[in-house]
């Protein structure tokens, strides 16, 4: 039998190549978002400055559980906001704190008797415990819309609040309005709103893109979120 030539080169120059393959694939993904892709920039025009904040997100918090969206005021449709209960949900998951997880109106209601908690309001007793032994939470997200003002030049009032479920203390709490008629909140809307609608290959001049109450919300949600506590890793 003839003796075949050695075959170490060869695996060499796989290895070699297989390192480099490697290389280029991890500059790649360090330069896209994992996580999915949002259309409003990192830099938001919009942030919120009156915010009460842990220095860091606790680690001991890996769930929250996020109640309905609260609306008291008299001229608003009871139901209006439900629509905006995922805008609120995704844009708080999309800061990757922890997961984020909803509870709807009907449950609230089985629970509770109410389909909506503002963030001063009295509890039931236990209700935090509650709700933690049926959605696995470490702490509850209370949200709350204080004004609202949908035609012309839309504005925002907003309440929230993130408090952990044992040690009933405050990881974060919010109070702001926006008011979407400031010239570079309406440009940062609808330059988001234009990087949305050309990533699904919808053709839209910028001129054109208004700026509609729930794509208010979207926005406002997006740059609340983004005031929450830092991670530490």
């Amino acid at each position: 039998m003839k003796n075949l030539p050695s075959m170490r080169p060869l695996i060499v120059l796989l290895l070699v190549c297989l390192a480099r393959e490697a290389l280029l694939v991890s500059g790649l993904c360090a330069s896209v978002d994992p996580y999915g892709w949002s259309p409003w920039s990192s830099q938001l025009a919009y942030r919120p400055t009156n915010v009460l904040s842990a220095p860091v997100w606790p680690q001991t918090v890996k769930r929250v559980a996020v109640l309905p969206l609260a609306c008291g005021l008299a001229d608003v449709p009871v139901d209006y906001f439900s629509a905006h209960d995922p805008i609120w949900r995704a844009a708080l998951q999309e800061s990757h704190r922890a997961e984020f997880v909803t509870v709807s109106r009907a449950d609230l209601a089985r629970w509770s008797g109410r389909s909506s908690f503002s963030t001063s309001q009295l509890l039931p007793p236990d209700f935090l415990e509650r709700v933690a032994a049926l959605t696995g939470a470490d702490a509850v997200a209370f949200l709350e819309v204080t004004s609202f003002s949908p035609y012309g030049a839309i504005s925002i009032g907003f309440r929230a609040r993130i408090t952990e479920v044992v040690s009933k203390g405050t990881i974060w709490a919010l109070e702001d309005v926006i008011q979407m008629d400031q010239a570079e909140v309406s440009q940062a809307v609808k330059d988001g709103l234009t990087r949305r609608e050309s990533r699904s290959s919808v053709v839209s001049e910028l001129n054109g893109v208004k700026i509609t109450p729930s794509r208010a919300m979207s926005y406002v949600a997006s740059a609340i979120a983004q005031t929450l506590p830092p991670r530490k890793f």
